[in-house]
Order: structure tokens, then sequence, then C-alpha cells
């Protein structure tokens, strides 16, 4: 949970999502773990008989709230036998689709895209900036308390902080015992400042780290709220292809590369594209910032009859590859990033994709005469 925190925060995730840990106690071990794109009875037999601990899916189980929780009723009755089988669920949805890395930098990578930039960037980190004053030698034991609660996060940096040294002054009461000085007298000393960058959520357990380690009685903290454009995070990805490519063939290529078994192209694409937007799930309502990016074909899974109407009128194209198609191509590389990480991380569990999810929708195939 906190390598997936490190890399798609929930912060990215949209305002209506549903994401994290939905099933499942949070302390308990994950020795094997499974990525996939949303639970089915299939995959929940298979990842019991395999002795998984842990499923990360992409579509979260609970999105709407429960107002029964039944056996005779399939959506609850999976929730019932996992919770029942102590088998965690975790859901990174829409976080997992802005963040880099992630659905759509796949999804574009695999299509030929590069240059790839966020189609709507992230307005808000939602990160903090904590800073606390304390007597030289116990700067290491602060800070590491601060880096495990979740600071220190800049990038793919780790454990990045700041100090400065400084004179601090204060007058004890009477009856304290103070790590420096003596009570009832003023006294001036030297301090390091150290500054830590954290996510906003997560400053309460930063907080109450910190005092656990803080050799003074009262720890001086400042916490000041972020405001920072974040770097790569943001819905859908635009990007250029190697060599421009009539519309048809690439839509021809692009299904062929996902194995969609059907594709739509609609709108007034150009004979021949070179800047491609691409959304994966259901992301026709991007496509007036597609227009705006310069896209002259926005790909995406699937997208309402007027999308394409509308595409007609601004001047591009929109493919439509199945929802399935353009999201599924995330659970390998999930796995092994998590498995990467995690092994950097000192953590041993072990993470395999579950590549054996089926699209819910299926075309048919007329017969011949």
């Amino acid at each position: 949970m906190r390598v997936m925190e490190q890399w798609a925060p929930a912060w990215s995730a949209e305002s209506w999502d549903k994401v994290g840990l939905q099933v499942g106690d949070p302390a308990a071990p994950a020795p094997k773990a499974w990525t996939a794109l949303e639970l089915s009875d299939e995959l929940l037999a298979n990842a019991l008989e395999a002795g998984v601990a842990m499923l990360l899916v992409h579509h979260p189980v609970l999105f709407q709230p429960l107002e029964q929780m039944r056996t005779d009723r399939p959506e609850t009755a999976r929730l019932i036998k996992a919770a029942c089988s102590s088998l965690a669920i975790f859901a990174a949805h829409t976080n997992l689709d802005s963040a880099p890395g992630g659905v759509n930098d796949v999804l574009g990578e695999r299509l030929g895209l590069t240059e790839l930039t966020p189609l709507v960037p992230a307005q808000d980190e939602s990160k903090a900036k904590l800073v606390v004053f304390t007597p030289p030698e116990a700067m290491d034991a602060v800070s590491q308390a601060l880096f495990e609660a979740g600071g220190g996060r800049i990038g793919d940096y780790r454990e990045c902080s700041f100090a400065a040294v400084g004179v601090g002054s204060f007058l004890a009461p009477e009856n304290s015992t103070p790590y420096l000085g003596r009570p009832g007298q003023q006294e001036m000393v030297e301090e390091l400042r150290l500054e830590v960058v954290i996510p906003a959520g997560r400053v309460p357990q930063a907080l109450e780290a910190l005092r656990r380690v803080h050799p003074y009685e009262e720890p001086a903290v400042d916490v000041y709220k972020l405001r920072q454009p974040p770097k790569g995070f943001g819905l859908g990805r635009v990007g250029h292809l190697a060599a421009s490519e009539k519309a048809g063939s690439f839509a021809r290529r692009a299904a062929n590369e996902l194995g969609a078994g059907w594709a739509h192209l609609g709108g007034k694409p150009p004979e021949s594209i070179e800047r491609v937007a691409v959304v994966g799930g259901s992301g026709g309502d991007l496509l007036p910032q597609a227009a705006a990016a310069g896209a002259q074909l926005l790909v995406t899974g699937e997208a309402r009859h007027h999308t394409a109407q509308q595409a007609a009128d601004l001047g591009l194209g929109i493919l439509c590859l199945g929802h399935y198609q353009t999201e599924v191509v995330i659970v390998e590389p999930w796995a092994h990033r998590l498995e990467r990480e995690l092994a950097g991380q000192g953590l041993n569990s072990i993470i395999e994709p579950y590549t054996g999810g089926v699209d819910p929708w299926q075309p048919v195939v007329p017969e011949e005469e």
C-alpha cells in the first residue's frame, strides 16, 4: 500500500473515485499478490486456490454505497468470500490512470507514441512541508521517523530533506525537565531547522512519529500547505507518432496491437495523422481537451454516439477500441513495477499479473449465408 501511494497517490484520483484498500486488514502480511483489471468469480477462485493474499485491481469493487451484503447476490457474495478468506482487495483507478507510468502512458507507448504529456494536467498535489527544530544529535532519528511516515519523497527521489543551522531561544517553566538548559532560565541553543515534504494526508502520522523520537518536551513544528503543479500527473496523454500515418492504417494497427475484436472510427480525422491523444477506458468526455492539445485523433475505449458528431465538428477523429482493451494493458507492467519497487525497498512479496481476464463485451460475427 505504501509503494502504491508513492507511485499513484490517492490525491491524484478524481474526487468521485473510490481508491485504496477496500477489503482486508492493512496490517496483514502479503507474501503473494496479483494485479488484475477487475474482480470476477474466476479471478477470485483462482486467487484463493493459488494462495494469493492481496489483489490489486484497477476497477474498484466498492463504488456505490452498499445497502445489503448478501451471499445470493454475486457482487456482494464475492466481497464476503474474499473477506472470510482473508483476501485483501486494493483498488487503484483514476489515480493509476493519472500517474506517470500508469494506464495512459502504457497505452500511448503500446500505440507507438513518443513525447507523451498529460492531456489534462493535475492541478494540486495536496502536499505539505513539515518543518521541525531539533538539536543536531537528534536529527538522524527525527528525519528517519519522518521518512518512515511517508515524508521526503520528491518524484523518484526518497529521503529528501533540508537542514539549516540556527539559534533557538526559550524559557522553560520552573516545573519542567528540558532536554537542554535549566528550568526558569532564558536559554539560547544551537538547533537545526529540518524541512521535509510530505503528503498532506500523512501529516498526523508524521507528527506522532516525530514526537515519539524527538528529545524535546515540546518540539516546535510548522506545517505549510504546498500548491505545486505535479510533474507528469494528469488524465489522458497526448504524443507524436514517429512518422505520419494514414488514419485508417493507424486504426487497424492499433486494434491489432490491443487485440480489439471490434473497433469504431468516427469524427473527421485528416488523411494523415501525427499527433494522437489517448484516454484508457471511457474517455470521450475529454474530446475538447484533445482538440485543444492539437490532437488529430483521440484513442479511447468507448464514447457516446454524439461524441463522434462532436469530433467531426471539431475536425478530428475518435477511435474506440474497447474499455477492456485500453485498460488491461496496465496489468503486466503494474506487476513488474511493483516487484521492482518492493525489492528495492527490501520487501519480499511475489507479485504476478493475472492475465486470465475476459472482456465482458464480445463481438458478434454474422453467419455466412
